[in-house]
Parts: structure tokens; C-alpha cells; sequence
């Protein structure tokens, strides 16, 4: 038997009861994939984080959710940063080797802020109406083309046309699993309106046949900042986006883009508690 210690933080909050909670296995050498992806299904958060040393970077993470391994997140990394720079004592900036490369982020407080990659972005493949219809939204709900864009994870975005539509949104199973994605552990959409530099987001993803909601995802932040990148927003920009409301666990994330497209996203990282978890060998 062998003993594997976690520290729990919870991302985009200062708060006990906010944010996005991840599972952070401190040294996860030894555990083979196959029993990562168990631990991940046992602590059944979004995501959870194993640690191990790293020849480029501050340390090297694999990042799990319940069904599969994913080659980059946001509030991963961003926890992962707080509990590296907590154990080996970092004072302004973390690099943190993923399987989308090496990510600076930097420390400022409580605010944690990384660095992502260059934007891409392609086609949806499908149209504003069979959007709207995916959501039970009207077709004027729509305000743009889905489109899938990728700063190191790719993922749906869906620009809607109010804060309220967002809001309102109620995903249709079988149309979801039509559009949203191919593969079935790779299935989601993330759904935006932003107006006066406050964004109102919600991603979902599929989840053992049915459907749930992040609480807070900074993947997709990124990729909204290579949206507005590659779709001709203004830029700088510098916007609140909030998560989270609807499922009673607020988020607040920061995504700043440079003039010269710089994408960075940035919140709270708060420290709950601690444990470990035993494994037969």
C-alpha cells in the first residue's frame, strides 16, 4: 500500500464555498495512467492534478477530469501554480510544463496569471439556428458563428447576444451530442455575452452520457481571448468574466489581451484543506 498526498485549493475565488475546486497530488511517481484516471474518478472534480519533477520547468502536471486526460486547463494550471510556489516557497512566477508546453504563470497576492498559447480556430460546421436550437434559445439569441478555437486545449465557443440568453440557456441532449463535439470525452460548449468589459459565461461538457457545468474554466477563457484575437475585437482589452451563477458557485476570472494579442488569465487561488489518499500497489 502507498500513501499519495493532495492539497485541495478552490480557483477563481478567495472564498471557502467558491471557485472551482481541484485535488492536487503533490508527487504522483509511480502512478501508472490507468491509476491516475481511477484517483481522478474517485475525487470526481472537474479536474485533478498530479505532480511530478520536470528537467524545464518548476515541475510537470497531468491533468485528469472523471473520464480523461486533458493536454491543458486553466484552473488546473493556476492551482497547480499556487501549490508549487507554496512547496518549493516561488515568491512572483511559476513554470509549469504541460502537454500543450511549458506555461509561465505569474504570482501577484492571491492572483494567480498565466500565459497562453498562440490562438487557432476553425469552423463549427454548423449554423446560428441549429445553435439556438441546441440550447432552446431563439435564433436572435445567437450573435456569431460557433467556432472551435484552441490555446492549447480546443473547445466550442458560442457567442449569444445577452447576458440573459447565457443565463437562461438549457441544453437539448441529443442535438448537444450531434454539434458539440465528436468525441464523447470531448464533448462541450461554452456560451458567452460580454458588454462593457463584464463577461456572463457557462461552459458544459458530457459527462457518462449526460451533462454537466463547470464551475469555473480558464481553458476557455483563453480561447475566448483567442476569439476576440482572431475575430478583430478591440484590442487591448481587459475583462471580468463571471461563472458559475446558475449552479450557486460563483467564479471570477480575468482575461487581458495585449494590443499585440498577448492572451493572459488570471484569479484567486485559496487554499481549503489537505489529505492523502492510499493505493494498493
Amino acid at each position: 500500500m502507498a500513501d499519495y498526498a493532495f492539497q485541495l485549493v478552490n480557483v477563481f475565488t478567495r472564498d471557502f464555498d467558491g471557485g472551482n475546486p481541484l485535488a492536487v497530488f503533490t508527487d504522483a511517481t509511480g502512478l501508472t495512467d490507468a491509476q491516475m484516471q481511477a484517483v481522478a474518478r474517485q475525487m470526481n472534480l472537474s479536474e485533478t492534478v498530479f505532480l511530478f519533477p520536470s528537467e524545464t520547468a518548476d515541475a510537470s502536471l497531468r491533468i485528469f477530469t472523471p473520464a480523461t486526460e486533458l493536454p491543458f486547463a486553466g484552473h488546473p494550471t493556476l492551482g497547480s501554480a499556487y501549490v508549487v510556489a507554496q512547496l518549493k516557497g516561488l515568491g512572483d512566477a511559476v513554470r509549469l510544463e504541460t502537454h500543450a508546453g511549458v506555461i509561465p504563470v505569474a504570482i501577484g497576492g492571491h492572483r494567480f496569471t498565466l500565459t497562453a498559447n498562440a490562438p487557432t480556430q476553425r469552423p463549427a460546421g454548423f449554423n446560428r439556428a441549429e445553435a439556438a436550437a441546441t440550447f432552446k434559445l431563439a435564433e436572435h439569441d445567437v450573435a456569431a458563428d460557433p467556432v472551435w478555437v484552441n490555446t492549447g486545449v480546443e473547445q466550442l465557443l458560442i457567442r449569444l447576444s445577452s447576458r440573459e440568453a447565457v443565463l437562461t440557456a438549457q441544453p437539448d441532449l441529443p442535438l448537444f451530442f450531434t454539434y458539440c463535439g465528436e468525441d464523447p470525452a470531448h464533448q462541450l460548449a461554452y456560451l458567452w455575452h460580454e458588454e462593457f468589459g463584464e463577461a456572463t459565461v457557462r461552459l458544459f461538457f458530457a459527462d457518462n452520457g449526460g451533462l454537466r457545468e463547470d464551475p469555473g474554466t480558464g481553458s476557455a477563457a483563453a480561447n475566448l481571448g483567442g476569439w476576440c484575437v482572431l475575430n478583430g475585437a478591440e484590442l487591448p482589452l481587459s475583462w471580468r468574466l463571471l461563472q458559475g451563477e446558475t449552479i450557486h458557485r460563483l467564479n471570477l476570472l480575468h482575461l487581458d489581451v495585449s494590443a499585440e494579442g498577448a492572451i493572459r488569465v488570471g484569479g484567486d487561488v485559496v487554499f481549503v484543506g489537505q489529505g492523502s489518499l492510499v493505493l494498493p500497489d
